[in-house]
């Protein structure tokens, strides 16, 4: 039996069958391969649009100042489905000549073409010396306005336009425009070159519309106060125009009542001056002594209720008793005050015993502060005691007129010479001094010795003694004393 040759048997054309399809199958593959590059090693960069880059094919160009540097390998939506995600395959020899900064435009070839992406380089000296990586994102991608786009936006135009008045009015458009093509392109060249002079300006007139838009919006905000002003104003006049005799009349005296003070001040001008002049030394006296005013008000306000005690029934109310006086007052004593005194009391300090005796403003104005004397007796004690004598400086004394001591230490010194008060005193000197104290002077010591006193005169107890009582025996006790002439 003759042998079958290999070829012909039907296993061996299953198996040639079966290789030629898959040699079919690889080849598709390959020429797929080839056509999609799938071999072509990219750096990956990634471009970030709006929506309208999902019309962009894949395998796009990508081009640099018209020189194709990479395609476009993938094209997704974002998540929220707001913007579109590019990935553009860059030629790894050529991303080097791309600007880091670089920004994208979506334009098409032609017309109706397909669309590709154009890189716009920065300007010249902003690049900033880097270049384009793999892995970077460009963000700054412009897509110009799409011929579909306005298309779309002119067919709700076209269906909303009659075609028989449109074809009426682009009739009547060409009878007005035959035989004058030249008049309109003069007048399309005289336009263009208006629109050139204006063109330079076109932003500041926009900026000049966003103000005046915020200009009117200030005041739309502003018309219903406007509004009332007006409605006001309104009513001011028609009562102006009902009160108008009224008005005149005011007027009338007004007028007069100028016309008088013009007489007036023209004739007593002189006066007035004069007044204001001679008024000077007045008020400057005034305000020198002003810080006394409000002392003497409060120490009235303090006195009136004891005044209104001493002097009730219409009559007055004290015990007066009238004891020989040590040394007598002489008529005119201590009336004048000489002008050295006066300006040793009153400018410089003074000093006994090693201690300074401040008399300094002695001679001006002064308020004794009531709540400082009101503040109890023991400050008054631990002001005024034994070891801290109460002592006034002989100037002070002879500059209120007080030449002679007139109490129980005599004057042993010539008429004036006060300092000459115990034979201890030889001069006026400050430092050899000797002064009568008023240390103890209706202390509360004092006042308790001599309610003693008073208590074993009276028959009563010492604490029932009352204060007016002590105030009116210590000068007696003193040797003080009152002459009647």
């Amino acid at each position: 039996m003759a042998r079958t040759p290999v070829l012909e048997r039907g296993s061996s054309l299953k198996i040639l069958g079966a290789a030629f399809v898959a040699m079919v199958i690889f080849f598709l593959w390959i020429t797929y391969a080839f056509f999609t590059k799938a071999f072509v090693d990219y750096d990956n960069v990634t471009l970030t649009t709006d929506t309208t880059g999902v019309n962009l094919p894949r395998n796009a160009d990508v081009k640099l100042r018209g020189m194709i540097v990479g395609e476009v390998r993938k094209v997704s939506l974002d998540s929220d489905g707001q913007g579109v995600k590019l990935i553009l395959g860059m030629n790894p020899k050529l991303i080097g000549d791309v600007p880091k900064n670089v920004t994208a435009q979506l334009v098409p070839k032609t017309l109706f073409g397909e669309k590709y992406v154009a890189l716009i380089p920065p300007a010249a000296g902003t690049g900033g010396g880097q270049s384009l990586q793999a892995g970077d994102t460009i963000t700054k991608a412009d897509v110009p306005i799409e011929v579909e786009t306005l298309l779309n936006d002119l067919y709700p135009l076209l269906q909303a336009v009659d075609p028989a008045s449109l074809s009426y009015t682009l009739s009547a458009v060409s009878t007005a425009l035959e035989g004058r093509g030249t008049q309109v392109g003069e007048t399309l060249v005289t336009l263009n070159s208006y629109l050139k002079k204006v063109n330079p300006d076109v932003p500041q007139l926009v900026t000049d519309l966003t103000k005046l838009g915020t200009v009117s919006d200030a005041y739309a905000a502003a018309l219903p106060d406007l509004g009332r002003l007006l409605r006001n104003t309104v009513v001011t006049g028609n009562t102006v125009v009902a009160k108008k005799a009224q008005l005149a009349a005011f007027f009338d005296e007004g007028t007069q009542l100028a016309d008088t003070l013009t007489t007036f001040t023209k004739a007593n001008g002189d006066n007035l001056t004069q007044l204001a002049k001679d008024s000077r030394p007045v008020l400057e006296m005034v305000g020198d002594y002003s810080v006394t005013f409000p002392c003497f008000l409060k120490s009235m306000a303090t006195l009136i209720p004891r005044l209104d005690s001493a002097f009730r029934d219409g009559m007055l109310h004290i015990d007066v008793e009238l004891i020989p006086q040590p040394n007598a007052y002489s008529p005119n004593e201590n009336t004048d005050v000489s002008k050295a005194d006066f300006d040793k009391a009153s400018t410089g300090p003074a000093a006994r015993n090693g201690k300074d005796i401040n008399a300094q403003n002695a001679a001006t104005p002064s308020c004794l502060d009531l709540n400082e004397i009101n503040k109890g007796r023991a400050q008054q004690e631990k002001l005024s005691s034994q070891a801290n004598p109460f002592t006034v400086p002989a100037d002070v004394y002879k500059l209120v007129g007080v030449k002679r001591a007139h109490s129980k230490f005599g004057s042993v010194g010539p008429d004036g010479d006060f300092a000459q008060n115990r034979p201890a005193a030889s001069s006026l000197e400050l430092e050899d001094l000797v002064q009568p104290s008023a240390a103890g002077i209706d202390s509360a010591s004092e006042r308790s010795e001599l309610n003693v006193f008073l208590g074993a005169a009276l028959g009563m107890s010492p604490g029932d003694v009352p204060d007016i009582g002590s105030l009116m025996i210590s000068p007696v006790m003193r040797g003080a004393a009152v002459s009647a002439r």
